[in-house]
């Protein structure tokens, strides 16, 4: 899936997605996790995100 279809069914800004996929963002918005989980039909965000421990 391309991400402007993916910021179509999601609803969110293309822009956004593609700092997403290219990792140039430090933070992300649930929301948009959420949406982007919804968009893709998946009921556990695990398949979508690993959350790690962030080095001292």
């Amino acid at each position: 899936m391309s991400l402007r279809e993916l910021s179509r069914l999601s609803d969110i800004r293309h822009a956004a997605l593609s700092e997403l996929s290219n990792q140039k963002r430090e933070s992300i918005n649930f929301r948009h996790v959420e949406k982007i989980a919804e968009a893709l039909e998946i009921e556990d965000i695990r398949e979508i995100i690993d959350l790690e421990d962030k080095p001292d």
